[in-house]
């Protein structure tokens, strides 16, 4: 069996009075298990999706070994790459997180901005790493599977009608 982590599924979280989400039960204990067992998350901005990213420690050496790999394959085909600056892309935004045993975190304020969270997010898992959505902005985009979109869209009704949190 592989040490990748893979993240999959979903789950919606609404702030508490403090400003805090809940990481989901199985992604909180994967992304323990990326962390050395420490209650350490990554949070990041994803670069085409206008979304958050979350992911243990494990996956950072992940992006550096992923440019180490770039930088050898533009050597060899003799084109220029940047890997400095594709470091910075990479690794420069991440921001490190402390969540409680509850899996209450705070989303740093950059990052929620970038992303166009306020109140609400939607956890979803793609691999090796998670996505944090505004959940209305899931819904808008696109590219995302229409099943994943209809049941985000429904979960804003439910609540619109009072029927949420």
């Amino acid at each position: 069996m592989s040490d990748v982590i893979l993240y999959s599924g979903n789950a919606f979280s609404v702030a508490d009075g403090k400003g805090r989400f809940v990481l989901p039960l199985e992604m909180r204990k994967l992304v323990a298990q990326a962390s050395g067992g420490q209650n350490r998350l990554c949070l990041s901005v994803h670069f085409d999706n206008g979304c958050a990213t979350g992911f243990g420690l494990s996956h950072k050496q992940f992006l550096f070994d992923e440019v180490e790999k770039l930088e050898r394959q533009a050597y060899d085909a003799g084109r220029d790459f940047n890997a400095d600056l594709e470091r910075e892309n990479r690794l420069g935004t991440i921001e490190d997180v402390n969540f409680d045993d509850g899996g209450r975190f705070f989303l740093h304020p950059d990052i929620k901005e970038e992303a166009g969270i306020t109140d609400t997010v939607f956890f979803y898992g793609v691999g090796r790493y998670f996505q944090i959505w505004k959940p209305e902005a899931l819904v808008e985009s696109p590219d995302r599977p229409a099943l994943i979109r209809n049941k985000v869209r429904r979960w804003l009704d439910q609540r619109a009608a009072g029927g949420g949190k």
